[in-house]
């Protein structure tokens, strides 16, 4: 039945089928056969010849393109015409050597626009003005991303980074590069040329070079760019989500081009801008000298068919020197802070104003965990010291020690930070809760990193110059009550201020030698009490007692502490482990009672913690001690004498009106002297000293 509805059946053979089908006939039976065979052999070479017509005819809609009218020539491209025509003369080029494999089509994106459709239309400048953003979303993000904090590292690049990072990185950046299309088109377009031929809208005959090469020049600009913010965006990447991130963020942006013409194909851009659109998609080019290469010599147009090859080979060269400089450098600490300056605030721990200052990379190159071990500017021996544990009770932290014998920061410290895996030792170290190695929170720490704007600024970073004219100093201090009243104390009644290491240069130094000292005025060499500034807070000193030599006898205090060897011996076991200090005042917050005591409230020195090395004399504010250590020196606008005491010029009041104690500041009522000044209801009619029925006494009324 199939046999008999083909149209190659001829009217004979149908018959004779009717027949077999109305009355079957054995002896019709081999003729059927022998036809059912021969029919069999024409269709199998049928088939052969249909696919080969439709082979055929598939490469002819290609080459003449579905979209357009049949029968549209190849023309040349006006630029390409010797001698130049106008455009109202299209001239069809024939050539029997056009081949398909030589035809090519331009990119569907923007970039095609500009390269192709006549400039002053509205294509054209619709095309341009993505290109621009495009451009410009680029080079913000690399100047947002480049030199933003404003010191020596551009790309602001991580201390560093886990190894997995790292991997990251690299094959992101691998990935950057081969899969940006405009990069290596623009590469390929410059070097084959401009078209010589086209077949299409008569549009394309006024290319030109100028503008041809204008697009590659921006398409290659573009695909660099997103290269380029690529590369930044990973090395500056702490973690592989990071890095993925980045990543996505600039193929969005590289891809505007190519949403932007599939946006104008469907006509969101407007009509024009559609027809325009359509018309590159369809558009054929071909190029006299495009893929014409003898592969057997070195010649210029070999170079031009894989030029796009070595230029993009050449940028991933260049980009994976760049991460491996930048890994190198990471791994060697050069991106880490060099010197940070460092201040514990909020803090109770004993040693905290002792150490604060600057902190520079160990000169010996010490690393724990890939990051780098750093030391107190100016005190190698007695200084702290900042380093990373890698393993502390199964965390990972910042620790702080003390001490040159302190090498090991997960046993030798003395102070630990909040769980963290950071490289950067300001993010470790700075705005975070530190903890006693016993587990007591003891405050935070606050750090900061130095620049460098000279070699002589960072090497004077931690120094300090001695300030004699920041504050108004007392001269003279003197001390009221009774520290123990069982105990027999010959002790200063008042204290001379002194500076020691008196010099106009900076210097590293204690707080102590940096700030006014106050010596006793019953001090003399060899035997003294002091009143000084540790870093944190004033303390008041038992009768120290040394050995003098018989040249030492002679000499004033401040001489005599400037030159005895013992003295900074006596001063450092005096600040680290409160040896001599009697009593001490509560922690010094603003930065007048860094210059004077006055005012200030005194306790008790705390026993030892035995959670610190060290016992930092610490006041326990459960023992006040009711002392009182007050200027006796007179100033007339910052320290008047009382009860209209007159100011000498050299710092001593003269008390007139019957006043007494260094600023006059003693009452004489109830003396059986008569004081008018003091003969006022305010201070009971001197009580009584002015009036003969209530005074007795030798002089009273007079």
């Amino acid at each position: 039945k199939i046999l008999s509805h083909a149209p190659c059946m001829t009217d004979a053979w149908k018959v004779t089928m009717n027949k077999f089908e109305d009355k079957p006939d054995p002896s019709l039976l081999p003729l059927l056969i022998e036809r059912v065979d021969r029919i069999e052999s024409q269709a199998s070479k049928s088939e052969h010849v249909i696919e080969d017509l439709q082979r055929r005819l598939v490469k002819a809609e290609q080459r003449l393109s579905p979209h357009q009218n049949q029968g549209i020539p190849w023309r040349r491209i006006l630029a390409c015409m010797c001698p130049p025509q106008k455009k109202s003369q299209v001239e069809e080029f024939k050539d029997c050597d056009i081949k398909p494999d030589e035809e090519y089509e331009l990119p569907q994106d923007i970039y095609s626009v500009v390269a192709s459709w006549p400039p002053r239309s509205r294509p054209f400048f619709t095309a341009l003005l993505v290109v621009s953003v495009q451009i410009a979303l680029f080079l913000l993000l690399l100047t947002d991303q480049i030199g933003s904090k404003g010191d020596s590292d551009l790309i602001n690049v991580p201390a560093n980074v886990p190894i997995i990072v790292h991997a990251a990185q690299a094959l992101a950046t691998i990935i950057a590069i081969m899969d940006q299309d405009d990069l290596r088109s623009a590469i390929e377009a410059f070097f084959d040329g401009l078209p010589t031929r086209f077949k299409g809208d008569v549009a394309f005959q006024g290319m030109g070079k100028v503008q041809w090469n204008f697009a590659c020049f921006v398409r290659f600009l573009q695909g660099f760019l997103s290269v380029f913010a690529s590369f930044i965006l990973a090395v500056q990447s702490k973690t592989v989500f990071d890095v993925l991130l980045n990543f996505l963020g600039v193929k969005f942006v590289s891809e505007l081009d190519d949403l932007s013409f599939s946006l104008s194909l469907i006509g969101y851009f407007g009509s024009e801008c559609e027809r325009a659109s359509k018309k590159i998609a369809e558009v054929q080019f071909q190029q006299d000298n495009r893929n014409k290469v003898d592969e057997t010599s070195w010649n210029r147009f070999w170079f031009y068919k894989y030029a796009h090859v070595f230029g993009v080979f050449g940028v991933l060269a260049f980009l994976l020197a760049l991460f491996f400089w930048v890994l190198i450098s990471q791994n060697n600490g050069d991106f880490s802070p060099q010197v940070f300056w460092m201040e514990m605030t909020d803090s109770d721990a004993p040693f905290a104003a002792l150490f604060k200052g600057c902190y520079r990379v160990s000169p010996s190159g010490t690393r724990h965990e890939r990051r780098l071990e750093y030391e107190q500017m100016g005190f190698e021996k007695s200084g702290g010291k900042f380093a990373f544990c890698g393993d502390l009770g199964g965390e990972q932290a910042w620790t702080f020690m003390i001490g040159e014998s302190a090498t090991d920061p997960c046993r030798d410290y003395s102070g630990r930070s909040e769980p963290t895996t950071t490289y950067n030792i300001l993010d470790g170290v700075g705005n975070t809760q530190w903890y006693a190695p016993g587990g007591q929170p003891f405050g935070s720490i606050e750090a900061s990193k130095v620049s460098t704007v000279s070699g002589a600024a960072l090497n004077d970073c931690g120094r300090t110059q001695f300030d004699q004219t920041g504050a108004i100093i007392c001269e003279q201090l003197e001390f009221e009550g009774h520290i123990d009243a069982s105990k027999q104390v010959s002790r200063s009644k008042f204290f001379d201020k002194v500076f020691l290491n008196d010099s106009d240069s900076t210097v590293y130094s204690y707080p102590a030698l940096t700030h006014p000292i106050f010596v006793g005025n019953s001090s003399i060499p060899g035997k003294y009490d002091l009143v000084l500034f540790t870093g944190k807070s004033w303390v008041l000193t038992n009768v120290i007692e040394s050995n003098i030599t018989s040249d030492q006898s002679g000499l004033s205090m401040q001489e005599y502490l400037d030159s005895d060897p013992a003295f900074p011996e006596i001063l450092f076991n005096m600040i680290f482990i409160g040896a001599h200090v009697d009593i001490i005042t509560s922690t010094v917050n603003y930065d007048d009672n860094q210059y004077t005591p006055e005012g200030m409230r005194w306790f008790r020195m705390q026993e030892q913690d035995p959670n610190f090395d060290f016992n930092y004399p610490t006041a326990d504010q459960s023992r006040p001690v009711e002392i009182h250590l007050t200027c006796a020196t007179c100033n007339n606008i910052t320290n008047p004498c009382s009860f209209g005491g007159i100011c000498a010029e050299d710092g001593t009041c003269d008390c007139i009106n019957g006043g007494s104690g260094a600023l006059c500041t003693e009452v004489p009522v109830g003396d059986a002297t008569c004081h008018p000044y003091f003969n006022t209801e305010q201070f009971d009619w001197d009580g009584g000293d002015c009036c003969g029925a209530t005074c007795t006494g030798p002089q009273c009324g007079l």
